[in-house]
């Protein structure tokens, strides 16, 4: 089913990219840290500034990589290893929105840096 489903995807596009991936974002990749906090005491020290102590806690937080679909691949990047189809891992700061195709990113091939098993 995923098949067809990528197929009904792939003849929607107008438009192939001849320099960059494209990429359907899969929902963001949540993670649990800790995260460390300067939190004002409201004391001077000798110099005038304002004392800090550190607070500590967990969040769930948004993780810096982002899952994605390949949706398309220019023909000169034939040799990277993975395929219109795959689910590949690339850093989310450097992809860009492409919004002549709905929910798509354009990413440089050298900002993938995994292939899903």
């Amino acid at each position: 089913m995923e098949d067809k489903v990528l197929e009904t995807v792939l003849e929607g596009l107008k438009y192939i990219p001849l320099k960059d991936v494209l990429i359907k974002p899969l929902p963001p990749i949540k993670l649990t840290k800790e995260i460390t906090e300067a939190v004002g005491t409201g004391e001077k020290d000798v110099d005038g500034y304002e004392k800090f102590d550190t607070k500590t806690e967990t969040k769930e937080v948004e993780s810096e990589w982002r899952e994605g679909i390949i949706l398309s691949i220019p023909a000169e990047y034939n040799n990277l290893g993975y395929e219109v189809g795959d689910t590949v891992v690339y850093n989310k700061k450097f992809a860009k929105e492409f919004d002549l195709f709905k929910d798509s990113v354009l990413v440089k091939s050298y900002d993938i840096i995994a292939r899903k098993k």
